[in-house]
Order: C-alpha cells, then sequence, then structure tokens
C-alpha cells in the first residue's frame, strides 16, 4: 500500500512534469511570437501540449516505478454507453443555451426573433451528426488530458483529501497549468479589465466545474474514456453550435465576428458550459449513489 509521503512524491513528479513540458513548449512559441493566438503555430502546438499530461502519466510510472496499475482503461461497454451518449449530447444543448442567451443579452434587440424565422433545421441536422462524428475522431486530444487529470491526478489527491477537496484542488491545478494560453488571449481575448489575471481566475472556477463533471463520468463508468470523449466534446461542439444558430441572425458577418469576440460572449460561454457541467457532475454522482444504495440494501436483505 502506497504511503502518504509517497503519494504526495509521486503527484509532485506528475506535476512538475505536466507544468514543465507544456510550459516550456508554450514559452517557446511565446519568445518567438508574442503573447498571441494569431498564429498559425498556435493551434497546431495547443493540440500537441493537450498530449503533456498523458506523457506525464507515462513518465512519472516509470520514474516511480508505479507499473500500470489503475490506468482507469478497461471498461465495460454494456451499461455504460449513457455515459458516451451525455458526452455528446451535454455540449450540443450547451451550445444551443449559449446562442439563446446571446440573442437575449448581447445581441441587438430582437435578435432571438430574428434567429428564429432564419433557423434551417436541415442544416443543424445535418451538422449535429457531423460534429458528433468527428468529436469522436478526435477522442485522443481529450484523452491526452484526461489520462493525466482524471486517470492520475484526481486519483492521487483523492489519498490526501476527501473527494469533493480533491476535485477543487485538481480543478485550481488544471485551471493554473492553462494559465500561459489565457495570457495569450485563448477563451477571452487579451482586452478585458485584470488581463490576465481575472481571465486564469475564471479558468481556475471553470475547471473546478467541468471537473465535478469529468470526474464523475470517470468514477461513474471506472474508464477515463468517457470522460476524455466529454471534454473533447465540450471543446468542439458547445462553439460550433452556438456559432451557427447566431449566424442566422440577419446582422453583417462582421458585427457578429465583433460581438462573438466581446469578454461578454466569453464569459456567457464560460457560465453556462461551467454551471451546467457543475448540474450534471453532482446529478451523476447522486444517481450513483443512491444506486449503489439501493444495491446495499438489497444485499443486506437477501443476506
Amino acid at each position: 500500500m502506497t504511503s502518504k509521503k509517497q503519494t504526495i512524491r509521486q503527484l509532485m513528479i506528475y506535476l512538475l512534469l505536466s507544468f514543465g513540458i507544456s510550459f516550456v513548449l508554450m514559452f517557446i512559441y511565446i519568445a518567438n511570437f508574442g503573447w498571441t493566438t494569431d498564429n498559425d503555430w498556435y493551434s497546431p502546438l495547443v493540440s500537441f501540449v493537450m498530449l503533456c499530461p498523458m506523457a506525464a502519466n507515462i513518465l512519472t510510472r516509470v520514474i516511480t516505478k508505479e507499473g500500470t496499475e489503475n490506468l482507469c482503461l478497461r471498461m465495460k461497454i454494456k451499461g455504460n454507453i449513457r455515459y458516451f451518449a451525455v458526452a455528446l449530447i451535454f455540449p450540443f444543448i450547451c451550445g444551443i443555451i449559449i446562442a439563446v442567451l446571446s440573442s437575449l443579452m448581447i445581441f441587438p434587440e430582437n435578435s432571438l426573433t430574428n434567429m428564429a424565422e432564419h433557423f434551417k433545421t436541415t442544416d443543424f441536422l445535418v451538422m449535429c451528426p457531423y460534429l458528433a462524428a468527428v468529436t469522436m475522431a478526435s477522442i485522443f486530444q481529450g484523452f491526452g488530458e484526461e489520462f493525466g487529470w482524471r486517470a492520475y491526478m484526481i486519483p492521487k489527491l483523492e489519498k490526501l483529501m476527501p473527494l469533493p477537496a480533491a476535485i477543487i484542488v485538481g480543478g485550481i491545478i488544471w485551471g493554473l497549468w492553462h494559465a500561459p494560453i489565457i495570457a495569450c488571449g485563448h477563451n477571452f481575448g487579451t482586452d478585458y479589465p485584470g488581463y490576465p489575471w481575472l481571465g486564469i481566475g475564471l479558468m481556475c472556477i471553470s475547471c473546478i466545474c467541468l471537473g465535478t463533471y469529468l470526474t464523475a463520468l470517470t468514477k461513474a463508468s471506472k474508464s477515463v474514456i468517457p470522460a476524455a470523449l466529454a471534454h473533447i466534446a465540450v471543446n468542439n461542439i458547445c462553439g460550433s453550435v452556438s456559432g451557427t444558430m447566431l449566424s442566422y441572425i440577419d446582422i453583417p458577418e462582421t458585427t457578429l465576428a465583433e460581438l462573438n469576440a466581446e469578454f461578454s460572449h466569453s464569459l456567457l460561454f464560460m457560465i453556462v458550459v461551467s454551471a451546467s457541467a457543475l448540474m450534471v457532475g453532482i446529478l451523476i454522482f447522486s444517481i450513483k449513489k443512491t444506486n449503489n444504495g439501493k444495491i446495499s440494501e438489497f444485499i443486506g436483505k437477501t443476506s
């Protein structure tokens, strides 16, 4: 059995590698191109950086000689399809909510009515399976992060503190890991009060909420794979769905792009996704706990 001291050592090595590798790569980029997302190298680099937590998990296991214990990779498909369904449906619903709230709160008056009048059901029906297929095909990117955060960091933190505390601490760590890309303008841009510290703080809060959802999926399915799909689905689908719906508003494309780029829209996007993720995560935990309670009760009556 691993002692508390060993767990802390393993966790520290993992975090040093996760932050070290990704931060070195990001600061090489920043040294050459500045604090910006407006460069052809940015997207490929961020996609590669998403694999750093996975690499850190593997390297830490080699360094500490943990081996392949508790990889969170085995999963019975039967009974767990629901978690894949949740992973794909969740961002579609969030995208619709974001579009509706943006129309009511940020975009010009009567935008919601305008969007409803121009809405094309056929386009939306074609887009949904396409986005789902593309997301499933790019699951490895989500796996790159989740195999690190949910399959390694959270289990280590759980050995040191209760699960709710582990999710909060893990969310803050995960949020801080995003600091260089937030400072480059990812999510919020660079033109907002309190840049970049406000953005980094908001990312930490968002990561606590998303971490609740992703940890719930991992624990409920006993595998990190549904969380990997859920992670990349949030990245790929929410913005595409809300962007498509908002494109039906009858205003110039340049105006639409400017409104989409505003800090208020990014903040609304994050609030909707974070609040929804927190609620769904708590719901999954509650359902799983209730089901486990019923099973225990049944065993007690029949024994």
